[in-house]
């Protein structure tokens, strides 16, 4: 179109692509707090132009849409350091658990227990009463105290791995839906984009802001199709979302599990098959729950058994020396077969627990007889090599340590873990915040920037319409012409 009628498409076309920026710029306005809200802009170019008897001349401008502002690389290493973090923070929370169930400042914890255990024996062996009664069921007192420490704390790690497990399984739901919206969202964008060349926007937000939720669960990684639609998977390579499918994860019981056959496996359901991943799920919230459930927390119960297996053998064997006042010879603690559970099973022999008479404090059953008792009070600080979870029927392959000595080791090795996932949730939370601040400068919404825009939109506006209104007096002077 030339002449006059050129001029006004011109300034119609102006007018229309001003319009849709002014939209562009109002839509950025009112979603600036919108939590993962993606700025947007306008794509303007000139249309080509038309040839002419002068030669050619512009046509004016096109509006080819909006396109979403951000930096791929930061996107995709948000999603995987969400999942660093929540993975982290999962088992640092644990980990504080566990820290205060071992060291129980309130109650004087493990440690204290053993020390007042081993000083009963020292007052026994140093009783100038005949026969020591008063000392002797200070003793069994004592030594019951260590055993309910040592069940006390026994349970509560228990207590803590079966509501981790609970964790576990209350987290599979949401992984579930929010791979069904994610599969959702894919049909919604390729429906929406399949006869236009402006992408879904939005709806991308939904999605990525789905794959950031998830990525805090999972350790996941995705792929966009040429068709528009992402290709979720786990870093596995196990797919979740593919081909306008989305998988489920399931539960399946343990049944090889050491401390409950009730705690959950992890499934991944496909229309036709259904496997355990439970292995290849590594970082996320749910990553760091199965570390905690099955490597933290075992290693807290197995390094308590530690301590309950071999303060029974070393006062067992010390004790079998020697004879009660009633000739009665044998076990102090109830034998224990292995190490594994032995927390649990922990427990004074029962001829000890009804007649104190029975404790053998000395070689002989003379009512003045210590020997034995001093022996027995000298494993205080007796090192000897320890039996380690798996050793028993054969020989100590752990170090050399006294039993109490061993308590507080485990007690500050778990307080050295606890602190150094601490630090590393630290890191990962200053890394999220540098990248969700470059995310912001990238992808955020200015107000400035935005009003900004909103004024040079305007003048624009005001300028085809002028465009127009001269248009409009030349037709009116042609027509009066003619």
């Amino acid at each position: 179109m030339t002449g006059i009628f050129g001029a006004l498409d011109v300034a119609r076309k102006g007018l229309l692509v001003t319009q849709a920026g002014v939209r562009v710029v109002g839509h950025n306005i009112a979603n600036a707090n919108t939590p993962g809200y993606t700025q947007q802009r306008a794509l303007y170019a000139a249309d080509n132009p038309i040839q002419t008897s002068v030669g050619l001349l512009g046509a004016g401008s096109l509006f080819l849409g909006v396109q979403r502002i951000t930096d791929p690389f930061v996107q995709t290493q948000l999603i995987r350091q969400r999942g660093e973090t929540a993975s982290v923070d999962a088992q640092a929370g644990v980990l504080t658990l566990v820290e205060e169930i071992l060291n129980e400042q309130d109650t004087g914890g493990l440690t204290e227990a053993l020390g007042q255990f081993y000083d009963a024996l020292d007052d026994l062996a140093t009783s100038s009463s005949p026969g020591a009664p008063a000392e002797r069921a200070a003793l069994v007192a004592s030594s019951q105290a260590v055993v309910d420490s040592i069940h006390a704390t026994d349970d509560r790690l228990r207590d803590l791995m079966a509501s981790t497990n609970d964790g576990i399984q209350a987290t599979l739901p949401r992984v579930n839906d929010i791979l069904d919206g994610i599969n959702t969202l894919n049909g919604e964008i390729a429906r929406a984009e399949i006869n236009t060349t402006s992408p879904a926007n939005d709806l991308r937000d939904q999605r990525e802001g789905l794959l950031r939720e998830l990525s805090g669960i999972l350790d996941v990684t995705h792929l966009e199709n040429s068709d528009g639609n992402v290709t979720v998977s786990m870093i596995s390579g196990a797919a979740l979302v593919e081909g306008g499918r989305a998988r489920s994860l399931g539960l399946a019981p343990d049944p090889t599990n050491p401390f409950n056959t009730g705690f959950s496996r992890i499934q991944l359901i496909d229309q036709l098959s259904t496997r355990d991943i439970t292995a290849e799920i590594g970082a996320g919230e749910l990553g760091g729950q199965l570390r905690s459930r099955d490597t933290i927390l075992p290693g807290a119960i197995r390094a308590l058994d530690t301590v309950a297996y071999n303060l029974t053998t070393s006062v067992n064997t010390v004790h079998n020396a020697g004879q009660g006042l009633t000739g009665a010879t044998g076990d102090f603690f109830t034998a224990l077969p292995a190490v594994e559970d032995a927390a649990r099973d922990l427990s004074i022999a029962a001829n000890i627990l009804t007649n104190p008479d029975d404790i053998a404090a000395g070689l002989t059953s003379a009512a003045g007889d210590n020997q034995n008792a001093l022996a027995l009070a000298g494993l205080r600080d007796q090192k000897t090599p320890l039996f380690l979870p798996g050793d028993p029927p054969g020989p100590a392959t752990g170090p050399s340590r006294s039993v109490i000595e061993h308590a507080v080791a485990v007690a500050v090795d778990v307080g050295q873990q606890s602190q150094s996932m601490t630090s590393a949730l630290v890191q990962q939370e200053k890394i999220i915040e540098s990248l969700e601040n470059r995310r912001e400068e990238v992808s955020g919404v200015s107000i400035d920037e935005q009003v900004t825009d909103l004024i040079k939109l305007q003048a624009a506006f005001q300028a085809n319409s002028r465009v127009i209104g001269v248009v409009q007096r030349l037709l009116d002077d042609l027509v009066n012409i003619l």
